[in-house]
């Protein structure tokens, strides 16, 4: 009888080590499923915005296909942050759009989060995202870098959420190896208007001389 009990437990052991590795595997593939319930992603996971020698007055456009592609719906967000200096971050513009549908235009620093969009499984939509370097700013941003993260949130409808990233960096003009500064637009044109002024008046004065000088001449 005790023979009996002694194979009893050392079977019921042995079936509980067999089973328990297959409960283990079981429930990793029904995480697996869990997790593609709700997935989001990115048509490109480098840089979205990758620019160097950026100068005022430039601009750079980007489109970015975020897919729903998991088997529930969801609504997501892109949320923007800085990751580097501030000065250039402070000043560069951007605008986003879906469509026609103007999103946000402003400047960087100022952006928080795009309102909620709606995704359904299985569909995509475009942004189209531009960043500017105003016209305005001058030598004091050169050679300035500026580096932000752009980070989507999708949340299903039992408060699930999924996040992914993409990451943006750009690059302003330095000083050359002569040690030439970027050119002051404005005040190039006010010494241009200046000069020609003072030539034409020169010319006229001379017009003036010479006149006056053949009419001497003649009496």
């Amino acid at each position: 009888m005790t023979k009996f009990y002694q194979l009893f437990s050392f079977l019921l052991l042995m079936s509980v080590i067999c089973l328990y590795p297959m409960t283990s595997v079981l429930a990793d593939g029904e995480s697996d499923t869990a997790e593609k319930e709700l997935d989001i992603s990115l048509s490109t996971k480098e840089n979205l915005f990758d620019i160097s020698n950026m100068k005022p007055g430039d601009w750079a456009p980007r489109t970015i296909t975020v897919q729903n592609s998991g088997s529930k719906d969801f609504v997501y967000q892109m949320q923007l942050q800085n990751s580097g200096e501030q000065k250039l971050f402070n000043e560069l513009l951007v605008e986003i759009n879906a469509g026609d549908q103007e999103l946000y235009q402003g400047k960087l620093a100022e952006f928080k989060s795009l309102p909620e969009r709606n995704l359904t499984s299985g569909t995509e939509e475009n942004l189209d995202i531009t960043i500017r370097f105003p016209e305005h700013l001058g030598n004091d941003f050169q050679g300035l870098e500026s580096d932000f993260v752009f980070t989507f949130t999708a949340e299903g409808k039992d408060n699930s959420t999924v996040q992914v990233m993409t990451m943006g960096q750009v690059a302003s003009v330095g000083p050359t190896s002569v040690g030439l500064s970027l050119p002051s637009t404005p005040s190039n044109i006010f010494i241009f208007i200046l000069f020609g002024t003072v030539l034409v008046v020169g010319g006229i004065v001379l017009m003036i001389i010479r006149h006056y000088r053949r009419m001497k001449i003649a009496q």
